[in-house]
C-alpha cells in the first residue's frame, strides 16, 4: 500500500482530487439544454392562444405558460397532461384592478398570451418568475 505521508499531505491530495472532480463537472459533466429566449419566455413557436378568455386543451403532456406580453411577466406556469384544460378569464372589475396592481400597467394595455411546451421540447430551463 502506498505511503500517503503526513496528515497535511493527505489533506492536500484529497483537496486536489475534490477540486479536479468539481472542475470536470463544471466543464462538461452537467450540461443542460439550451435556454429559452433571452427574456426567459418560450419561443413564439409555442404560442397556442391568448386573450381575456382562454379555454385550451393540451394535446400532450407539457407545461403551459400564461404570460402578460407587454411586461413580459409570467402570470402562471402549469404542468399539463394530455387532455388537461387550461382556463383563464378575468371576470370582474376586482380581478382587473388586482392585475393592474400586480403588473404595473393599465388592464386595457395587458396582452395575455398562452404558450405550451410539450414535455419533450428542448430548452426548458431558464424560466424566471417575477
Amino acid at each position: 500500500m502506498a505511503d500517503w505521508g503526513t496528515p497535511t499531505m493527505r489533506k492536500c491530495v484529497v483537496a486536489l482530487v475534490a477540486f479536479a472532480l468539481v472542475l470536470a463537472l463544471l466543464l462538461g459533466g452537467c450540461s443542460t439544454p439550451p435556454p429559452l429566449q433571452a427574456d426567459g419566455l418560450p419561443d413564439d413557436q409555442y404560442l397556442v392562444g391568448g386573450g381575456l378568455m382562454i379555454d385550451w386543451r393540451a394535446p400532450t403532456a407539457g407545461t403551459a405558460y400564461l404570460v402578460e406580453k407587454t411586461t413580459g411577466k409570467i402570470i402562471e406556469t402549469r404542468s399539463m397532461e394530455a387532455g388537461d384544460n387550461f382556463s383563464f378569464s378575468v371576470a370582474s372589475e376586482v380581478q382587473a384592478d388586482e392585475f393592474e396592481r400586480i403588473l404595473g400597467i393599465k388592464f386595457s394595455e395587458a396582452l395575455f398570451w398562452l404558450y405550451f411546451k410539450p414535455g419533450d421540447a428542448a430548452g426548458t430551463r431558464g424560466l424566471r418568475m417575477q
